[in-house]
């Protein structure tokens, strides 16, 4: 499928299985070189059912160190901004994330918010029975759980009403660092200064009819929890 420009979709699903599966092999074989890992709470992940996993987003390590953990391969709901054509440096970006599962909706630039029409188009991967990870509060922050967006609530809350007999389990979970990956030169020598990074998941929570702003408040809750038992194992 093409938007109206002729340039493919970014809200097509274009995931590639065996250079997802061949990337994620490599880096799980290169990242002890580096770091020191951890999960608590893998059994929380259906092993062939769709979920949301709701991740809380410190760096740009958070979709490695979650993809290198997590045994199933995973959609990643991501921000047109970083499916940026402008330059050769950039389609190519486009294109790797595309094929390691990134997708984003299609809209103008005078379109901002969340539309119920979103809901949708968010939820491809979820309809065809896959992972979907999102990063509810919208950016990152560091030294806590920021304030989420209100759009994954909506979501859950409009999938609800739309197929009330299977609900969809949110699954919060969150990366812990001792301290920030690759952020000296000497962190890229192998061995040298290996960073623990941990992976807590917790137990998944379902839309039962709350108000949009009780979920969120429900959401960022647990969110905080797996925040601070993933910051704990890492100082331990």
């Amino acid at each position: 499928m093409t938007d109206q420009s002729g340039l493919f979709s970014d809200s097509d699903l274009d995931i590639n299985e065996r250079l997802y599966r061949m990337s994620r092999r490599i880096c799980r074989a290169l990242l002890p070189l580096f770091a020191v890992q951890e999960i608590v709470g893998a059994e929380n992940i259906p092993k062939d059912a769709p979920a949301i996993l709701a991740s809380k987003h410190s760096h740009w390590f958070d979709l490695v160190a979650t993809g290198c953990f997590i045994d199933r391969m995973m959609y990643t709901f991501s921000k047109p901004d970083f499916f940026d054509t402008s330059t050769t440096l950039l389609t190519a970006r486009r294109w790797w994330m595309k094929k390691m599962g990134a997708y984003s909706i299609n809209r103008k630039k005078d379109e901002i918010g969340f539309r119920p029409s979103d809901v949708g188009r968010l939820l491809q991967p979820v309809k065809q029975g896959a992972l979907l990870l999102l990063y509810p509060e919208g950016t990152r922050v560091q030294g806590h759980v920021g304030e989420l967006e209100k759009g994954l609530a909506a979501t859950a809350k409009m999938q609800a009403f739309m197929n009330s007999d299977a609900r969809l389990p949110i699954i919060p979970l969150s990366p812990g660092y001792s301290k920030l990956p690759f952020g000296s030169f000497q962190s890229f020598i192998p061995f040298w200064e290996r960073v623990k990074v941990s992976l807590v998941v917790g137990e998944p929570i379902y839309y039962n009819g709350e108000t949009i702003k009780e979920f969120t408040r429900i959401l960022k809750e647990k969110l905080t929890e797996c925040y601070n038992t993933a910051g704990s194992l890492v100082t331990a």
